[in-house]
């Protein structure tokens, strides 16, 4: 598994941004990181699939800032700026372990991220860009119907 970096530090340009939200960070955060919601102090802090409880992605910030300081994240959209030329149109992105790093293969807890997009974010007319559209998994928990049919009454 190889960590995927900005082509430029620090630098991301969102193209199309279709859901996001903008909280306090709970520690400095670099713009392309990936960030959950603290559950204790509803902060953006960094994401990584080392573990069930940090794998929990809301996106990616789009800029760096110290903590306590106001970032947006993008949930759902599309950015420019990841160096994804080793990867084939359509390929997932996933969440890596090292802490809110990007990964070209799956982590200790597969999350997928998003997939590379053909995009044109820079001249019109020139060959396509590969972009990220992000897109987080959510985790689902399924609740199993009563073996009877009914509505687990009994009766």
């Amino acid at each position: 598994m190889a960590n995927i970096d900005l082509v430029t530090d620090n630098r991301i340009r969102v193209v199309e941004s279709f859901v996001q939200m903008t909280l306090p960070a709970g520690e400095d955060l670099t713009a392309g990181q990936v960030v959950r919601i603290h559950p204790d102090t509803g902060r953006f802090v960094k994401a990584g699939a080392a573990s069930s409880t940090t794998a929990f992605a809301y996106g990616i910030v789009v800029r760096s800032v110290a903590a306590g300081m106001p970032v947006t994240a993008i949930r759902h959209g599309v950015l420019d700026g990841f160096d994804l030329d080793d990867l084939d149109y359509n390929n997932p992105v996933f969440l890596s372990d090292t802490a809110g790093a990007l990964a070209d293969a799956t982590g200790t807890e597969t999350v997928v991220l998003g997939r590379v997009i053909p995009g044109t974010a820079t001249t019109l007319g020139t060959a396509y860009d590969k972009m990220l559209y992000v897109e987080p998994a959510t985790s689902v928990t399924l609740v199993q119907a009563p073996a009877n049919g009914g509505d687990g009454d009994g009766a």
